[in-house]
């Protein structure tokens, strides 16, 4: 029995070692899948880094971004999925500001990064369970009250950029 129970545990174990498919691993400022790793860094006062590592090829790519109070920022949330004909990654970061003010305890934004080359297409205030996708030619008026604050609206751009986020007025 007791070596049932080490057999289970250790299987248990390997699965969080290393992630299979359809698993994500948070580690502090780190997120796994089986095929993506992403690492965060501060760098300096108010900027921190990006590291992108698709895990099949070994592609590394490194992007720098301004953070105000960007102090040990954490991936809050990692999503793969289509917008725009297009297959994205969406990576929640949460910042913990260190302020008195309770009103700047915790941040949320979101970054979008195009899934076959890791390119930056687009970031927004708020967390990826608060987007959705965009099609005008679809929603009718009555229907935005209804949709979430944060939306992604599909663009043609000849420089490669699939989308934007649009943020929802209340007009």
């Amino acid at each position: 029995m007791r070596r049932a129970l080490r057999l289970l545990a250790a299987v248990l174990l390997s699965g969080f070692a290393s992630p299979s498919v359809g698993q994500t691993i948070f580690d502090g400022p780190s997120v796994e899948s089986a095929e993506l790793r992403v690492d965060l860094r501060p760098r300096g006062e108010d900027r921190f880094a990006i590291r992108l590592t698709d895990k099949t090829t070994g592609r590394q790519v490194d992007y720098e971004f301004d953070g105000e109070g960007a102090n040990d920022p954490e991936p809050f949330l990692m999503d793969e999925g289509q917008y725009c004909n297009t297959s994205v990654i969406l990576l929640t970061i949460e910042f913990p500001w260190r302020h008195s003010l309770p009103q700047y305890a915790r941040v949320l934004d979101t970054y979008a990064f195009r899934a076959t080359d890791l390119a930056y297409i687009d970031m927004t205030a708020g967390s990826v369970t608060d987007i959705a996708l965009l099609d005008s030619s679809e929603i009718a008026a009555e229907d935005m009250a209804m949709q979430p604050s944060i939306l992604v609206e599909c663009i043609s751009d000849e420089g490669g950029s699939p989308f934007r986020f649009q943020v929802k007025t209340n007009n």
